[in-house]
């Protein structure tokens, strides 16, 4: 794991984009200020031999030990991360961490650029093992692009404008969905800065190449 240190930053975005046609990305808005103490974040994402060892299982669609585990449901990704002794990130954390002190629609600047990332342009339309891109500035690998990543929060569309900031935890009452973030090898630019929030199916996979990275907080060792 890598220890993600304590900080404020500015979450979500002002620039306008579309989710889908007519769909603009008011759900990235408005920024706002957050600060996170801080935690552990493992350093890439659950690879499908971690997964079976704890789970006993492999949901994936694209077998390989060292890939990237997919088709995990929230609940899975849940009790895996407690299985490891660990929880999964806020929503909050899961971006801090992406961005590691960027201020751009990508921790690295204003550009995609594929030696950190694998996306629809550079992943040949597979999955590649985990942590062979480069790792962002607090050393951690894949955040975006490889497969999307569950977070802790339910998800709401305008949560941003009620959002405390210190340490939120999401919205307070049940919602329909759970958020991922990240994106995937199949995805555009576009679609995996890293201010995009997808609504995820709480019991089921609403977008199949989801994923799982854990969180554990500080008071316990990595």
């Amino acid at each position: 794991m890598v220890k993600i240190p304590t900080g404020c930053f500015m979450m979500g975005t002002n620039n306008v984009y579309e989710y889908e046609l007519g769909r603009k990305n008011g759900r990235e808005r408005p920024v706002h200020q957050v600060c996170i103490d801080s935690f552990y974040l493992d350093k890439h994402e659950a690879t499908q031999k971690e997964y079976v060892e704890t789970m006993g299982k492999n949901p994936s669609y694209f077998p390989g030990d060292n890939l990237p585990v997919e088709h995990v449901k929230f609940k899975e990704a849940q009790e895996y991360c407690s299985l490891r002794g660990k929880r999964l990130p806020t929503e909050a954390e899961w971006e801090y961490a992406a961005r590691a002190g960027g201020v751009d629609d990508y921790p690295w600047g204003p550009e995609i650029d594929g030696d950190y990332v694998w996306y629809d342009l550079n992943s040949v339309r597979k999955p590649h093992p985990v942590g062979t891109r480069k790792a962002n500035a607090f050393g951690v690998h894949d955040m975006l692009g490889s497969v999307w990543e569950w977070v802790s929060d339910w998800y709401s569309d305008h949560y941003y404008e009620v959002s405390p900031r210190d340490n939120p935890q999401g919205p307070q009452e049940r919602q329909s969905w759970r958020v991922i973030r990240g994106g995937s090898w199949v995805d555009d630019p576009e679609n995996i800065r890293v201010t995009v929030r997808y609504r995820g199916d709480s019991d089921g996979t609403y977008h199949f190449l989801v994923g799982v990275r854990c969180a554990r907080d500080l008071t316990l060792s990595p």
